[in-house]
This record gives C-alpha cells, sequence and structure tokens, in this order.
C-alpha cells in the first residue's frame, strides 16, 4: 500500500471517534469511545411518519442510550457533543438490501471489490449491506471480518456466499440445459445441502438463488430456513422465462423476492398482478424493485431527477477509468438505454405499494459495476427511482430502513433510532421526507457511535478502485471453481 494510501485512511481514523463495527452478529461490539451527544436538528426515527424536534440524542458503548433528551443543564462531562443547526435531518442508517461489491472493468467476469466499495457506501449513509450474490465470496468474508474487528471502514457486511444455482459460472449460462461446472445440472440434494451448510459456517446469514431448478429451489430455501438463513431469489431467468415462478417460490416459503416482474414467455405483462400481490401480501413476503438499474438511461437523463450528481469516476485508477470510457464509448446503451420491462416494473411497484404492500418493500440497488457509475451512490438513485415511480418519501425512507432491518431479521438491533439499538444514523442537509434528493445531502455518519466524515471517506477511496495498468489485471479476472462433488 502506497504511503499516500496510507496517510489518507490515518487520517479517516482520526476523523472517526473509534472504528468499530459489528458486521455478524456472532461477534461482540468493541467499545466506541466517548459518549455522543447529538444537539438540535429534526429526527426521523424510522419509525414515525413524520420528523420531529431532536431534543437531544445520547450513544454510549456504540448504542442508542437515550433518545428524546433533556439535555438542558445536564453536565455531560467528557461527551463528544455535535450541535446541528436546523436545515439538519437525523436518519436511522440506511440498508441495501442487493448491494453488489463485484465489478466487471477488464472484460473477463465480475470479482468484488470491497475495500473502497465499503467506505463509498459508507460515506452514502448506507450502513449495512447484503451482499446478493458473490463471484470471490472469500473476499467478502474477509472484508466483513476486517470492518468487525476495525482494521477497515465500512458497513456492516451480511454476506451472502456464492450464487446457490447456475449463475455462479456468470453470463455462460443462458438456458437450462446449459451446464454450469460450479453448479452442475446433476448437482445432487446432498450436495446442495452440503453447500448451505458450508457457507453458513462461514458467517453467511441470507442466501441468494438465481437460475436454479424449481426442485433446487426448494432444497435451498429448506436448508437455509433449517439453518436460520433467509432465502432470497432472482426467479427470472434463461432469456426471461421462469424457472420458478413466484407464486411456487412462495408456496416454497421463500423469504425475499428480487427485481419480480409478471411477464409470460415472450415478455408480456401478464393479468395476474392483483393475485400476485395478494400473495406476497398473505405471506408477508419481501419486495425489492431495483429501479435504478432496469431504468437505466430514462432516469438517470431525466431531466428533473438529477441523478448522476458528482463524478463517480474520481474513485477508479486512471487506467480502469480509461478502460471503462473506452467500453461505454464502443457501447453508449450502457449508460442511455433501459430493459423494455421497465414501465412495467414501475407499474407493479406502484400498484404493490397502493395494495398496502409498503411494510414489505426493499430498497436495494443491484449495480454490478460495468460503467464509471458505483453502487454506493446509486442507493441514492434508487430513493430518487421510487419516488418518482409513485412512492411517499416517508415509504421509501422507512424501505431503506426498518424494512431492511425486518428482511434480514435484525430489526431488534437495526433499522431505527430507538433506544438499546446499535447506534448507526447518519444527517443529511434538508427534510428528505419533502424532498428526497436531500437525502443525499450528507454531513456526518455514525456507525457504532464512531463519527464519520463523508468528505475524508472519499478522499481516502479516490484513484483506488480498478487494476493500475495493463499488468495488473490477475485480481480482477473471474475464475470459476468446480463444485467440489461429494462421493
Amino acid at each position: 500500500m502506497s504511503s499516500t494510501r496510507i496517510m489518507k485512511l490515518l487520517w479517516v481514523v482520526v476523523i472517526a471517534s473509534a472504528l468499530t463495527a459489528l458486521s455478524c452478529f456472532t461477534q461482540s461490539t468493541k467499545p466506541s469511545g466517548p459518549m455522543v451527544v447529538i444537539r438540535g436538528g429534526w429526527l426521523f426515527d424510522g419509525v414515525a411518519d413524520e420528523r420531529r424536534r431532536n431534543t437531544g440524542i445520547v450513544i454510549r458503548d456504540g448504542k442508542f442510550a437515550e433518545v428524546g433528551a433533556q439535555l438542558d443543564g445536564r453536565e455531560l462531562g467528557n461527551a463528544r457533543i455535535i450541535e446541528l443547526d436546523d436545515e439538519a435531518t437525523i436518519l436511522p442508517g440506511m440498508i441495501d438490501l442487493h448491494a453488489h461489491y463485484n465489478m466487471d472493468l477488464v472484460d473477463e467476469g465480475r470479482v468484488e471489490e470491497v475495500e473502497n466499495n465499503a467506505m463509498l457506501f459508507l460515506a452514502n449513509g448506507v450502513t449495512a449491506t447484503w451482499s446478493a450474490g458473490e463471484f470471490v465470496p472469500e473476499r467478502v468474508i474477509e472484508a466483513r471480518d476486517r470492518i468487525a474487528r476495525g482494521d477497515a471502514i465500512g458497513p456492516r457486511v451480511f454476506n451472502s456466499g456464492p450464487y446457490f444455482g447456475a449463475f455462479r459460472c456468470e453470463y455462460q449460462i443462458e438456458t437450462a440445459a446449459d451446464d454450469c461446472a460450479a453448479w452442475p445440472n446433476d448437482i445432487t440434494e446432498e450436495e446442495i445441502r452440503h453447500e448451505v451448510d458450508t457457507w453458513h459456517s462461514q458467517g453467511v446469514t441470507s442466501i441468494k438463488i438465481k437460475q436454479a431448478t424449481a426442485e433446487e429451489t426448494r432444497i435451498l430455501i429448506d436448508q437455509a430456513h433449517k439453518n436460520g438463513m433467509t432465502a432470497a431469489g432472482h426467479l427470472a431467468n434463461y432469456e426471461d422465462v421462469y424457472d420458478v415462478h413466484a407464486r411456487d417460490a412462495i408456496a416454497m416459503k421463500i423469504d425475499r423476492i428480487e427485481h419480480w416482474l409478471t411477464l409470460e414467455e415472450g415478455g408480456e405483462p401478464t393479468s395476474e398482478l392483483p393475485e400476485m400481490i395478494a400473495l406476497f401480501l398473505k405471506h408477508e413476503i419481501f419486495f425489492d424493485p431495483n429501479l435504478q438499474m432496469y431504468g437505466e438511461g430514462k432516469l438517470r437523463h431525466h431531466s428533473s431527477l438529477d441523478m448522476v450528481w458528482t463524478d463517480e469516476s474520481r474513485f477508479f485508477t486512471p487506467y480502469a477509468r480509461e478502460l471503462l470510457k473506452r467500453r461505454i464509448a464502443a457501447d453508449p446503451a450502457i449508460n442511455s438505454g433501459q430493459s423494455s420491462d421497465f414501465p412495467q416494473r414501475v407499474v407493479e411497484l406502484e400498484a404493490f405499494y397502493e395494495a398496502g404492500g409498503g411494510p414489505l418493500i426493499l430498497v436495494g440497488t443491484d449495480e454490478p459495476v460495468y460503467n464509471l457509475l458505483l453502487p454506493g451512490f446509486a442507493y441514492h438513485r434508487e430513493l430518487m427511482a421510487m419516488v418518482w415511480a409513485g412512492m411517499p418519501p416517508v415509504a421509501v425512507l422507512k424501505a431503506a430502513t426498518i424494512n431492511g432491518a425486518r428482511a434480514l431479521g435484525v430489526a431488534d438491533r437495526l433499522g431505527s433510532i430507538e433506544v438499546g439499538k446499535l447506534a448507526d444514523l447518519y444527517v443529511a442537509n434538508g427534510n428528505p421526507l419533502v424532498d428526497i434528493k436531500a437525502a443525499r445531502d450528507i454531513q456526518l455518519v455514525i456507525k457504532d457511535g464512531a463519527v464519520y466524515r463523508p468528505p475524508d471517506l472519499f478522499a481516502a477511496a479516490e484513484n483506488q478502485i480498478g487494476p493500475s495498468g495493463p499488468g495488473d489485471h490477475a485480481a480482477w479476472k473471474l475464475r470459476i471453481e468446480p463444485l467440489e462433488r461429494i462421493e
């Protein structure tokens, strides 16, 4: 690591009151340094439907010790006191329920880059992520543990392990007949259950199913639940033909469905939308729409949305920037197109919300990197897209916070600003309940009671993502390891 890089990271460490993290709840939280007191501004706690005046928040040992504290005349000792002006809004730390850390920079498949992506997530107010399928899960586990030990900076990482299904071979698999060495067509039930057990033993709390058959999906969900894990599914595979219909996955007791769509074979919308929404609501299945990724150019170039507000390219190495610029020049649709089914996705999200599904809607970016845009910033594009699609800002903010915590089974510890919960929050300039764009104008982020300033995190990540030159491609190439067969 260069001396410049070390100095940047040391500066971030100095700014943080303590480098503490808890990305896997089997580990204990480290002491978070001095007490932190926040006075002034407004509070949106993630529970109420409106914000209220913040009289005082007291953070002690990385947890919310007092919310709504009356601080006048109190002796605060050596507490770190943060004074907010009347334009500031305090919000719970946000949760990305479809946070890809992987990227394709050398046209050799996707691999994970966690170190700098993690800092960019945190700088954008995202204090927890679920990684939604990994191609190099060992990198994600190592980063998760480094953050948990306080050796690195980032959000809580709820890792998913590898894809559970033939998407372990990424886009080499197009139809059900194609065979993936990492998830072969003749994989046995014993091997499937063994895979779930193996990754559970490494701290995976929720698996991602993609390109699995109906029987494989049934076994995966069952074994995940036996281990106390949750299961999410990307069900529309093999050229938009449903290998597992959402109706069947719900009957199998899946927990979450990613970017669900009611399409017939051939890509036409079906008339089953009310029936399917009723099933989601009856069985309390969480739904992650991922609009900004499917909307692409329509949303990113929409004149009133201002969805690309900063130069995200500055976080790539100069060499990686040039590679991506060449890719975009060769295929302008990367930054300007949209999926043909995007209008239907908007209709479905609006209908889902209007039917009472607000508490089941999640926020996820689904932004594997193919261009010069990054997932930490995409989170705010997703917030804006959901408001643009018709959801009220308060419902979107709850989807980003308490709903995500419930979906991960950690709402007793995360997702809202309440006494006893882990002290994850961020402070925005303005009122996001009126203008969702205010949610991205961030003064500071607190995780486990440690205070971070976004400019310092941004400075540490500049010019860091990607290979440094032509001789530095090895770590950026996907290598597909065959499944370890059970004899």
